[in-house]
């Protein structure tokens, strides 16, 4: 769960004191900032109910890999497998089919759709209790992305993502994110932490003062922070009282807290591992069990503790004293840098130069000051010729969310429920460059030593936004450039392998793969092929990975495998869908108003990248400043206009429909202002649709709009009960057809509700279409497929009968699409994204959901077509749905009230790693549902 704790230390300040020969490193409290008069926006953050845990966290995956017992006693493995596999594919509702036998004689099986959660669950588990199974487990997809992570906390990470002042983790994270290496926190234990415990492997106390440990015992293997609280006097003479810190569960949570899981923050490098290492409490920790600390976490020996079985490449010291540096601290430091661990340490916090503090002025170690939020020095750090780097630490003196967030505990003495703490200084800036240098150690490997480490971080630097003339080091740590790594900057005979490149001609003789030349490098098939450089013939789906030659050695982050599935889908046709940047074709607030019972035309062909001739656009089509209430007709320039409605709207509203609409002689296509009063148009376009003859299974034909069914001439729909009507074969329609584009109307609706469209001859989805109020009249586009007997249900699900109204625009040509731009309809319209499950969309951010590879929508699948609803808005305002890792288009999809549950149907590119992404562009949260009809084949 997410508990913020806003008003803890403002900064940890360290101090020296001395007992007998030993120094003890102290870190003590500062004065605290004043509470701010408003409670802090971490505050508002949702918490999470820790029961949600149990559930799997599998990532979601179509293949699963299963093992045999007795594999010599089957006549057939492929059919064992099999049958396991339907029969556990029935638990779930779907299929599975036999894949392949891996190169270690375990099967692979794919199931219809993808799985995740409760129902990967129940198909492992089914798969488990077959006698025949040995084990079974999931086939993962592995995808790199630098998305933003969905952890609530992460807009308050200033360090990681602003550009000005932050280490700008986003651009490590398209390379690495730290996966393998260990960072040990040399600190004050940890404390258990859910968005932490993850990544944390069993540590040590290395606190050799009972009295300091609060433990009972000396040394022992529970790395547990105990609480560092003080009383008057306690520590020294004079001394304050000071609560309990949690610094070293603060700093781990800046190297490593779990990214991407819906809760809290993430790591400066989330998927690291933190080995914790208790060397300080309640009144500081003597330099010998620093020491040792070191020594145990580098992988040396210490006298009566266990062997250390997680070797850390990275030690991160966020302590220190005033002291010159002692022959054991740099007997231990320099035996971590020969075994090859890089050791970060914290500049210190006494605004002084930190060659006066140790281990900042010991060598072989990379020492950091740290910067505030505007990314100039902050007045506390250290600096001088002993900085090596600077990196975020916080400067909360104008505001507490300038300082560091991170992971922390609530209590005040002794562990209480785990929390979330704003903290400055030094110690925070360190676990940042340890993150970093975690991070360059999981990419290259072994061959990278803490020299090279050190190096890459200072010449990958840069300025501080704010002059430093006392002395910053090389300037602000950049995660991104230092991640950047080519190969010129790596060590000696350590290489990258080029990447094997795929050449689809849509099944043509053509498809191939090349092949490259790459020093050090050979390139082999699954099937143990080596093969050499140049063209290959390329089919089906080909694996190819790349091994190091004699006297060399991969990257260890390098991509050293390439796996491609060939199409088998031609190239568009006529009556394709090809998607465009979206782009505003009209908007009359920049002209003139269209006036009462008149019409405006706009361009479309030649424009934006559509051709000078098509056959029909998809477009967003938004009223807004209308003086009167009626509805906008949209037709083909140079057409009869038809009797048909594309948007209807009352007086002063903003509302927006999608429209498929055949494309004029000219061009051009034509909107009318059927009302008593002028009012603007906007018109947003997607895609358009190729001109020719349609003839391809999956095409699309565009209709002059016909009107296919108005219940006001017969009787209404009641509650709760469905209309049927006929599509195929109606109108001038061919006798089957694969999906309809139609304008679905409610007029007159007794109450509050909603509409779902779906095919007849299959359940009804868990979808909607279009919501209501009650007496409204309001339109929305529907892309719904068409059922075996040529028709389309329509389900009123409310409390009143209600009018439907359907004006169908076109139609998909039936039969198995498998040219690039035909359209592929799903069984049912399906739920793809639902907020409501979690958090709504705050003010003007993004959100994205994956599209490819999820419930049948294929790899590579251009664009699809979904309804998108707006519900619970606490403002006024629209979204835009757009392709993940786009420029955000400047168009609405859909427009918004307060308090309004509104749909609109939208035909979107689908972006980068398979996501669509959804910006909400208002001054409130707002939850938002995307239900996906269909998608358009690639090619």
């Amino acid at each position: 769960m997410f508990n913020p704790r806003p008003f803890a230390a403002a900064a940890l300040t360290l101090v020296t004191v001395l007992a007998g020969a030993a120094l003890t490193a102290l870190p003590a409290q500062a004065t605290e900032p004043p509470q701010p008069a408003q409670q802090p926006a971490a505050a508002e953050l949702p918490l999470r109910d820790p029961s949600s845990r149990a559930a799997s966290t599998q990532a979601p995956t179509d293949q699963f890999i299963v093992g045999l017992k007795s594999r010599g006693n089957i006549a057939s493995e492929a059919a064992v497998t099999s049958q396991a596999a339907r029969s556990a594919a029935g638990r779930v509702g779907t299929a599975a089919q036999y894949v392949r036998a891996t190169a270690t004689g375990a099967q692979v099986v794919k199931t219809g759709k993808s799985l995740q959660g409760a129902d990967a669950d129940t198909f492992l588990a089914a798969l488990r209790s077959s006698p025949d199974v040995a084990y079974a487990e999931p086939d993962t997809i592995v995808r790199a992305t630098a998305a933003n992570p969905n952890d609530p906390g992460f807009d308050l990470q200033w360090g990681l993502w602003d550009e000005r002042a932050g280490i700008r983790a986003l651009g490590a994270w398209d390379n690495n994110r730290g996966e393998g290496a260990v960072v040990a926190v040399v600190d004050s234990g940890i404390t258990y932490h859910p968005d932490l415990a993850p990544n944390v492997l069993a540590g040590y106390d290395m606190l050799s003062n009972p009295e300091w440990a609060r433990d009972g015992d000396g040394r022992d293997a529970n790395p547990q922070d105990q609480g560092d609280w003080a009383g008057d006097g306690q520590c020294e003479a004079g001394s304050p009282a000071s609560r309990s810190s949690w610094h070293g569960t603060h700093v781990a949570g800046i190297v490593a807290a779990v990214g991407n899981n819906n809760d809290g923050i993430t790591g400066a490098a989330p998927a690291a591992k933190i080995l914790p290492i208790r060397a300080i409490g309640s009144c500081g920790g003597y330099i010998s069990d620093v020491a040792d600390s070191i020594v145990w976490a580098a992988g040396g020996s210490v006298a009566s503790v266990p062997a250390n079985p997680n070797r850390a490449n990275v030690v991160n010291l966020s302590l220190g004293g005033v002291s010159a540096c002692s022959v054991t601290e740099q007997n231990a430091i320099n035996f971590a840098h020969n075994a090859g661990t890089a050791v970060v340490v914290a500049a210190g916090n006494t605004g002084r130069p930190a060659a006066e503090i140790s281990p900042a002025n010991c060598q072989n170690v990379i020492t950091v000051a740290a910067a505030g939020a505007d990314g100039s020095r902050a007045p506390y750090s250290n600096y001088g010729a002993a900085v090596d780097v600077t990196a975020p630490g916080g400067d909360m003196d104008a505001d507490y969310r300038y300082g560091i967030l991170s992971t922390s505990n609530y209590g005040s003495t002794v562990p209480e429920d785990e929390a979330y703490e704003f903290l400055q200084g030094t110690s925070m800036a360190a676990p940042h460059v340890s993150a970093i240098a975690a991070m360059l150690m999981s990419e290259v490997g072994s061959t990278y030593t803490p020299d090279m480490v050190k190096a890459r971080i200072k010449a990958t630097a840069r300025p501080l936004p704010v002059a430093c003339p006392q002395g910053c080091g090389a300037g602000l740590a950049d995660a991104a450039k230092a991640l950047a790594l080519t190969a010129a900057d790596l060590p000696a005979h350590t290489v990258i392998p080029a990447a094997v490149t795929f050449s689809d001609k849509d099944g043509t003789a053509a498809d191939t793969l090349t092949v490259p030349e790459s020093q050090g490098v050979e390139y082999v098939r699954y099937d143990g092929t080596v093969l050499p450089a140049g063209p290959h013939a390329g089919s089906g789906t080909v694996s190819v990975f790349a091994r190091s030659l004699p006297g060399y050695t991969l990257m260890a982050g390098a991509t050293a495998q390439w796996t491609y599935k060939y199409t088998s889908t031609t190239a568009p046709v006529a009556g394709s869908l090809i998607t465009v940047t979206p782009f505003r074709a009209l908007d009359t607030r920049t002209s003139s108003i269209v006036a009462r019972d008149s019409t405006v035309s706009f361009q479309v062909a030649g424009r934006g990248g559509i051709p000078a001739k098509v056959s029909a656009v998809v477009f967003n089509l938004t009223v807004a400043e209308a003086r009167s209430f009626g509805f906008v007709t949209a037709y083909a320039s140079g057409t009869t206009r038809p009797d048909a409605s594309n948007v209807n709207f009352d007086k002063g509203q903003i509302v927006a429909n999608s429209v498929t609409v055949p494309v004029g002689a000219d061009g051009k296509v034509t909107l009318f202002n059927r009302s008593a009063g002028a009012t603007h148009l906007i018109a947003d376009i997607s895609g358009y649709y190729r001109d020719g003859i349609p003839t391809a299974a999956g095409a699309f034909k565009s209709i002059d709009p016909k009107r296919f069914l108005d219940t006001r001439s017969t009787t209404a729909v009641a509650p709760d009960t469905a209309r049927a009507f006929q599509v195929a074969g109606a109108n001038g329609l061919p006798p089957t057809v694969s999906a309809v584009v139609l304008n679905l109307t409610v007029a007159e609706a007794k109450s509050n509700g909603f509409i779902t469209a779906y095919p007849s001859g299959v359940n009804r989805p868990d979808a909607s279409n279009i919501n209501f109020a009650a007496g409204q009249i309001i339109p929305n586009s529907v892309t719904v497929p068409v059922g075996p007997d040529g028709k389309v249900m329509l389900y009123n699900r409310s409390n009143g009968a209600t009018h439907l109204i359907a004006d169908v625009a076109g139609y998909y040509l039936s039969g198995t699409p498998t040219a690039g731009g035909t359209f592929q309809p799903l069984a049912a319209p399906t739920r793809f994204l639902d907020t409501r499950s979690g958090y709504p969309l705050l003010p003007d951010t993004a959100t994205s959901f994956q599209a490819a590879r999820e419930h049948g929508v294929p790899e590579g699948a251009p664009a699809i077509v979904l309804n998108l609803t707006v519900a619970q808005a606490a403002s006024n305002g629209f979204a835009t749905a757009y392709p993940m890792a786009a420029a955000r288009p400047d168009i609405s999809s859909v427009n918004f009230d307060k308090g309004q549950i509104v749909a609109n149907s939208v035909t979107t590119p689908i972006g980068e790693f398979g996501r669509v992404a959804l910006f909400n562009r208002s001054a409130g949260s707002t939850h938002l549902i995307a239900d996906v009809s269909g998608y358009f084949l690639p090619g």
